[in-house]
């Protein structure tokens, strides 16, 4: 009886045994951890790369042949991307109000001292023949051009501080007329305030108006205004931009771009190489091997004649896919197939 009971014991320890035996099999088999290793879950997960409950740190896609023919690779290159601010005005003749209004004042005064000049001449030959001019009306002559004179001289003095020559000066007399520069327009652009620390004149500037689309118009900064308006927080610009054709008109609304630094170098893709992920995070398709690609993280900066410049995530000379790369991703999340 006594045996009996014993030999029961041992039977039923060696089924606890191979129970134990066989669970640790099976964990093994299905965690793909060893239980001799003493991590936990999200220990072990991160020893084999992964989150728990989440995908692999890499994402990879491996094309077959034909598939390659869907995507276009070409190593990572360098571009110059213009440092600009952008800012919106209006297309102006090539003249300030004060100069047109000198002007003005001097085709008057040469008109009123050449009518004067004549008077006077007149005067002094009736005067000289005792033919019905008194000596009062002589004098009344001479201080009337002698002012029309001294109006003239200052209005010509005027006009020359302006920045016109004598010659322009003397054309201008002549023909009795002024006429606005039919090769040059200027635009008086509005600046955020923040943007004005970074002004000064002579910087570059590229012009686009709305009847011409594809046309981009070139100048400089020639003013700046002291002036900010209080309720918009903005200042003026002004720019001659060149117009050999005579295009523009006065009061075309007008797209300006201020180029406040030279050009930056810097690594650039094209921008179909670039996708945008629905959680917004940008990223792009590398590979060494052109048959499996793996997707990276970029961050991206300015955007310039087709190509995105990338401020973090690539390195020159790597391969990178610059079109196809929304061909990879759709691969990558589309389901398996059954």
């Amino acid at each position: 009886m006594r045996f009996k009971k014993r030999t029961t014991l041992v039977g039923a320890a060696v089924t606890v045994v191979v129970l134990a035996v066989f669970t640790g099999i099976y964990l093994t088999k299905n965690s793909g951890i060893s239980p001799k290793s003493g991590l936990g879950p999200e220990q072990a997960n991160a020893a084999q790369g992964q989150v728990p409950g989440g995908p692999l740190d890499e994402k990879s896609v491996t094309l077959q042949e034909s598939q390659l023919k869907s995507i276009k690779i070409e190593p990572v290159g360098q571009q110059l991307f213009p440092v600009e601010r952008e800012a919106v005005g209006n297309i102006d003749f090539d003249e300030d109000l004060s100069v047109v209004q000198a002007e003005s004042a001097l085709i008057g005064a040469a008109a009123t001292f050449e009518m004067t000049s004549k008077e006077l001449a007149r005067e002094k030959t009736l005067y000289a023949s005792n033919v019905g001019v008194s000596q009062k009306e002589l004098e009344q002559a001479i201080a009337n051009q002698q002012i029309a004179e001294a109006a003239f001289k200052a209005a010509r003095d005027a006009v020359r501080v302006l920045g016109k020559t004598e010659s322009e000066i003397g054309h201008m007399i002549a023909s009795r007329k002024i006429e606005l520069a039919l090769v040059d327009r200027v635009v008086v652009a509005n600046v955020t305030e923040s943007d004005t620390p970074l002004l000064h004149v002579g910087q570059q500037v590229t012009v686009k108006v709305m009847a011409y689309p594809d046309r981009v118009f070139e100048g400089k900064i020639t003013k700046i205004y002291a002036v900010i308006d209080p309720n918009i927080h903005r200042t003026k610009i002004r720019a001659k931009i060149a117009d050999r054709k005579n295009e523009l008109r006065s009061g075309m609304l007008a797209s300006v771009m201020i180029q406040i630094q030279a050009p930056v170098e810097a690594i650039a893709i094209p921008v179909n190489g670039v996708v945008q992920e629905g959680d917004g995070t940008m990223t792009v398709w590398v590979t060494t091997d052109r048959r499996t690609f793996i997707m990276r993280t970029v961050k991206v900066g300015l955007q310039q004649k087709g190509f995105h410049q990338i401020i973090d995530g690539l390195q020159r000379g790597e391969l990178v896919v610059v079109e196809g790369g929304v061909f990879l991703s759709n691969m990558l999340n589309s389901p398996p197939a059954d």
